[in-house]
């Protein structure tokens, strides 16, 4: 199986090829914004780089998110355009899962993904054996901090506020690929996963539904 992972989640945009055992081709780019005009041609570079045709690509893994509002929707419309004419399944994995899973391989013991959303804000999510022991949630720094216990690993961009020591804060495209081999497609959507409602407002500062 061939797998093509995608992120655009935040400053990075990144791309990778893999197969069963093989990483084929890679490549990541810090550009803060602009993924809509990165994205293409990454992932030409990468199907030259590999001699891989699309058609030859089983699965399409997109980072979901959390991440930033409007760019973690570009790498789903791209993965969506992309697949469409050569009928390959995307799968919408969450930025916490794959994150848990990168910083916690073995999937022993527990583990706290939780990222720094602003507002004073964490959107975090607890694996236990490597699976979600609840739904992500986005809460207040004290009640991040009550749910924390002292065995348990955190990973994410919120650590640092959680007094745990954090890592290199991305998501890895080949992490995210290789995850969706396992994955079943109808559990893992292509569709985001906002950490809060957009603040975009109507005319007359209403809200829209």
């Amino acid at each position: 199986m061939i797998v093509l992972g995608l992120d655009t989640t935040g400053k990075e945009c990144s791309a990778a090829l893999v197969s069963h055992d093989k990483l084929l081709a890679y490549r990541r780019k810090k550009i803060g914004r602009g993924h809509a005009e990165h994205l293409g041609p990454q992932v030409q570079d990468i199907l030259s780089t590999a001699n891989i045709k699309p058609n030859q690509i089983d699965r399409i893994a997109v980072c979901a998110g959390p991440g930033s509002f409007t760019g973690l929707r570009v790498a789903l419309a791209f993965a969506k355009g992309l697949a469409l004419p050569h009928n390959i399944p995307v799968l919408g994995l969450s930025g916490l899962f794959v994150r848990a899973m990168n910083a916690n391989p073995s999937a022993q013991g527990q583990i706290m993904a939780a990222q720094d959303v602003r507002r004073k804000e964490i959107f975090w999510q607890i694996f236990t054996n490597g699976l979600a022991t609840g739904a992500p949630k986005l809460s207040a720094l004290s009640d991040v901090q009550s749910a924390l216990t002292d065995s348990m690993d955190v990973t994410g961009s919120a650590a640092d506020m959680l007094s745990r020591t954090a890592g290199d804060d991305y998501i890895d495209p080949a992490i995210l690929a290789w995850l969706a081999m396992d994955a079943a497609p109808a559990d893992h959507p292509p569709t985001p996963l906002y950490h809060r409602p957009p603040d975009a407002k109507l005319p007359g500062g209403i809200t829209p539904k």
